[in-house]
């Protein structure tokens, strides 16, 4: 049936040829295609829907630079006699494409290699032959350039997705939106007022290295008009423009009236500038991104604030300039604006470890937008795993350690009550493990723990629940409750305060650096604390201050204490620790603040000597500290108890004959 159509078509078009006036000043082979072709209903249906005119206009082409040829020069598979029978095309694009490639029988491509950028753009294959130039109706170039307006000139070609790779890979786009530039502030502008350096007859060709470059170069041409003098009416501004080029944050063509900009929602009208890449740049040199991506609010948790809820200086007509020292100091300052509303959440994070470790310079240490981001502050989520990750970035070790625990499995499984890291260390108070009373934290969940351990942890037979207080205060948790190696610490305490004494109190007792403090206590420096050397560092230390050593058995390795057990694989064997087999490390910790504390291997001696009896507080062993001074009291002590009643009876059995005597009046 097509077929048929087909051939109806073509025999229709010979009969209409007769009919149809065509000019003589085109060739006969002209003549004999515009029978056909100068039919302007004369069209075919592409592939992909589109209506492709297959209508010349004989007049028209007559005038063009190709008016004298035939039409077998650019299409010379197609003569009337051989007329190939109708192709499929699947859309304009293929189809200019295909054709544009006649040309170059006439224009060798090395001809069209200049000028260099005509050159590049055929090269790239970009934009075809047909597309710049037409098909039928070509003009002469010189002919086109007198008459065409610069901006004209320039968008025939710049209307293209045409691009630019820099030597960096980076690619620019080189399309003008010429609807862009006409409701832009410059839409009376010629390209030739920005793009001085460009003519119709010169095209310079750019070869900047990247993208930054591009950007700061282009931004030359801004200050041509836009003078320093003219910025620096605006401080704020004129500071942005010291971190950011111009085209960063009003674009390349379609800069807007400032008026326009001031009008927009105050959120936008921020991102007008911050959405773009700009940074702040620090006293001491430092950068740091000052970009705002709108995504990142929308999906946050402050989506339904403005901007200036938090930063409440700024306005449209207020842009301080601020400076910080550098980006630690900005951090510090940021907490302000989290403490607008989140006083609590900041005041308990100012008393954490991690706040002192920023204090004391350590950059990887958390505040409140390192954890909770800048703009993209998400809602506290119900996924503990998911939480638990956010520590997890920076504690991999024990997160880790974490996923062999009997917490990890429950959170697994879904359980409502399963810990994460935040259960057990908290979200802003943060302390360090040395002094965290992370057995509260057990007892919180576990709340029949106390009772739990009396009905085995006891004395014969006394039954007290004062032995399970003196057990909770004196090990943690974590040392029974997994298999990991144990430790002895013993810890300096303030008595005054019951707080640690830090390496810094310690330094200042002494009256020296906090880098010598261990060398005031480990004085041969042989890595271990002996008993004399402990002894002296006390007699010392307690002499200028009311300190003590406090005593308690803990893990070795800090991770160690995540993989926590299933009650049924717990320790409940006393001598465990109550033997002279025990195998215990020791060790003897400094406080330090802001970062974990200072552990010297402590000799077990030392721990077993009586140097320690008066320096060690609330904390004895029996068996494993084997202080035998304490034994020998004891059983000293056992022996008086015993031997009191004993005696007693003993007196009172010799001495009841005389007793008897008495009463009978002998």
């Amino acid at each position: 049936m097509r077929g048929i159509l087909i051939c109806g078509v073509i025999i229709l078009c010979f009969l209409l040829s007769y009919f149809i006036p065509v000019k003589e000043a085109v060739s006969d082979d002209v003549k004999s295609c515009l029978r056909c072709h100068g039919m302007k209903s004369f069209q075919k249906k592409l592939e992909n829907g589109e209506t492709l005119s297959l209508y010349i206009d004989g007049a028209k082409f007559e005038k063009s630079v190709h008016g004298s040829l035939d039409c077998s020069s650019c299409h010379p598979d197609i003569t009337l006699k051989n007329h190939p029978r109708p192709k499929k095309i699947a859309d304009k694009r293929v189809y200019t494409k295909e054709f544009s490639k006649n040309c170059l029988t006439c224009h060798p491509q090395d001809a069209l290699m200049k000028p260099k950028m005509h050159g590049q753009i055929v090269k790239k294959g970009e934009v075809l032959c047909a597309e710049c130039h037409g098909s039928h109706y070509i003009d002469s170039m010189k002919d086109w350039k007198k008459k065409a307006s610069f901006n004209e000139y320039c968008i025939s070609c710049h209307k293209f997705n045409i691009s630019k790779t820099l030597p960096s890979k980076e690619k620019i786009s080189l399309k003008v939106n010429e609807d862009e530039i006409k409701k832009s502030v410059h839409g009376k502008f010629q390209c030739l007022v920005c793009h001085s350096d460009f003519s119709k007859v010169n095209h310079p060709v750019y070869d900047y290295k990247n993208k930054a470059e591009y950007r700061t170069k282009m931004t030359a041409i801004c200050t041509k008009c836009h003078t320093d003098k003219e910025l620096q009416k605006n401080p704020a501004h004129y500071a942005l423009t010291k971190t950011a080029s111009c085209i960063e944050c009003h674009g390349y063509h379609g800069v807007k009236s400032a008026k326009v900009v001031k009008s927009l929602p105050e959120n936008q009208y921020c991102l007008k500038c911050h959405s773009s890449s700009i940074v702040m740049k620090m006293k001491n040199g430092e950068t740091l991104s000052v970009q705002v991506k709108e995504n990142d609010i929308l999906s946050s948790v402050h989506k339904k604030l403005k901007c200036t809820d938090c930063h409440k200086e700024f306005s449209r007509s207020e842009h301080p300039i601020r400076t910080f020292d550098s980006i630690k100091d900005y951090r510090t300052k940021a907490k302000d604006i989290c403490n607008n509303c989140h006083q609590d959440a900041v005041k308990k994070y100012d008393i954490s470890i991690h706040a002192e470790a920023l204090k004391k310079g350590n950059q990887q240490s958390p505040d409140c937008v390192k954890c909770h981001d800048y703009h993209k502050v998400t809602y506290i989520t119900k996924d503990k795993m998911a939480s638990s990750e956010l520590c997890i970035k920076c504690h991999s070790d024990s997160g880790k350690a974490f996923k062999e625990s009997v917490h990890q499995q429950a959170i697994i499984q879904g359980k409502q009550n399963a810990p994460n890291c935040a259960s057990c260390h908290n979200s802003h108070d943060v302390l360090p493990t040395n002094i965290a009373k992370l057995g509260d934290s057990c007892i919180k969940c576990h709340k029949d723990a106390k009772s739990t351990h009396t009905k085995w942890l006891w004395n014969p037979p006394l039954r007290l629940t004062t032995f399970v207080d003196a057990h909770f205060n004196s090990a943690s948790c974590a040392s029974c409750h997994t298999k990991a190696e144990k430790a002895i610490y013993l810890t300096l305490f303030d008595r005054a305060n019951k707080k640690p004494l830090t390496n810094s109190e310690v330094a200042k007792i002494f009256g020296i650096d906090i880098k010598g403090v261990k060398a005031k206590i480990d004085y041969n420096n042989d890595e271990t604390v002996q008993q004399d050397e402990l002894w002296k560092f006390m007699s010392t230390v307690k002499a200028k201050s009311k300190a003590n050593l406090s005593g308690r058995i803990d893990v070795l390795n800090p991770n160690d204490a995540h993989k926590i057990e299933s009650k049924e694989k717990s320790i409940k064997d006393c001598s465990y620790c109550h033997s002279s087999g025990a195998q215990f490390k020791s060790k003897l910790e400094i406080n330090q603040e802001g970062t974990k504390p200072i552990k010297l291997e402590l000799d077990r001696k030392a721990l077993n000597s009586a140097y320690a009896i008066p320096n060690i507080k609330d904390f004895y062993v029996l068996g494993l500290t084997k202080i035998k001074i304490l034994d020998i009291l004891f059983f000293v002590a056992l022996l008086g108890g015993i031997a009191v009643p004993v005696g007693h009876i003993t007196l009172r059995i010799l001495t009841a004959p005389i007793r008897r005597k008495r009463k009978g009046g002998k």
